[in-house]
């Protein structure tokens, strides 16, 4: 089966959704699929003042060559939309993915008769609910990763949405560092600059952490430039590997996070793999695999009160954070499997 996954755009550095997106595409390569991405690169550097044929040029050339903070398969063909001859791309595929709510409008009118949406959040950021809700009843066959996001799409859709819960590769994401040996005071944490994300909440407790427990560790890993704001003691990885995002994990007792409102919050899953006893809030992704006071502390959204008191739970009580860190691994071994994904997901397209 050829299968073809849209995407909005190139991303240079690692986002969870385009995360997913590769794995599925080399999981499917290895049972046999031919799989091409193509790319809605018509923004692509849109804040640089150059010419357009240089930016096309820029944006063919690192679309081809393949994102360097994920190992995609090299026989994916990675498609830029500024190519001339990219709608091939459409026509040739068995089944057309769209990944984004900017994504739905190419495969709704391609003339592929089998359209998938690949439902990961509720895009609200650049356009009117209203805008997201009409993309869930567009007609296709609709996958979506959290129970929350599928109740507010088989409102809109034609048919009932598939629940495929983002899964973990445990053969990578696992725990080296022995529980006992981590640094008790140090946390972990994912820098992000969008407002849902909860970042300035998340920063807040940390300096307030900082007061409490002066040899505290922090850190911080994000696509962006280090943050001028940052104080000294905060170790940044700026455009972390698969690879670095695990040693920080591994060396952390504790991983913090202060989403306000996301779709799953896949960072959270892979600390909780590692070992960091996961402190997080509320918010309706983490209930797909968080539960508080079994595997994890949860606390209401924007409550910075609440986060440093549950931290602080951790730091204070080695033996609920082991508690808290075995179970977490134990709950992702038992129910985050990729095999049992890919076959959910194989099953779900061909239909």
């Amino acid at each position: 089966m050829r299968i073809c996954f849209v995407l909005p755009r190139f991303s240079r550095g690692a986002q969870g959704g385009y995360k997913m997106v590769y794995e599925y595409a080399n999981r499917l390569i290895n049972r046999g699929h031919i799989i091409d991405i193509l790319y809605l690169n018509d923004t692509v550097m849109q804040r640089f003042a150059v010419p357009w044929f240089i930016k096309k040029a820029y944006a063919n050339y690192l679309t081809k060559r393949g994102p360097k903070w994920f190992p995609l398969d090299s026989e994916v063909d990675n498609v830029s939309s500024l190519k001339k001859d990219y709608e091939k791309t459409v026509k040739k595929a068995d089944v057309v993915i769209a990944t984004a709510i900017e994504t739905v409008s190419i495969v709704k009118n391609s003339s592929c008769s089998r359209k998938v949406y690949f439902i990961q959040d509720f895009e609200n950021w650049n356009c009117s609910d209203q805008i997201v809700y009409e993309s869930y009843g567009a007609g296709f066959r609709n996958i979506v990763i959290s129970s929350w996001l599928k109740e507010k799409v088989d409102m809109y859709s034609q048919q009932p949405a598939i629940l495929i819960k983002n899964p973990v590769d445990v053969t990578a994401y696992k725990m080296i560092c022995p529980l006992e040996k981590r640094y008790r005071h140090s946390i972990s944490l994912l820098y992000h600059q969008k407002p849902h994300k909860g970042f300035k909440y998340a920063f807040e407790a940390i300096l307030e952490l900082k007061k409490r427990y002066t040899d505290l560790k922090v850190k911080v890993f994000g696509v962006y430039s280090r943050p001028k704001e940052f104080p000294e003691f905060i170790e940044y990885t700026r455009s972390a590997t698969a690879e670095q995002t695990i040693e920080i994990y591994n060396s952390s007792a504790v991983f913090l996070c202060a989403t306000v409102a996301e779709g799953y919050g896949l960072t959270g899953l892979e600390a909780m793999a590692c070992g960091a006893a996961l402190v997080s809030t509320d918010y309706q992704g983490v209930h797909e695999y968080a539960v508080d006071g079994v595997n994890a502390l949860l606390s209401p959204v924007k409550d910075v009160d609440a986060l440093v008191s549950n931290v602080s739970k951790l730091f204070d009580n080695d033996e609920l954070r082991y508690q808290l860190a075995e179970a977490g691994i134990k709950s992702v071994q038992e129910n985050f499997n990729w095999d049992i994904a890919v076959n959910k997901f194989e099953k779900a397209i061909r239909k």
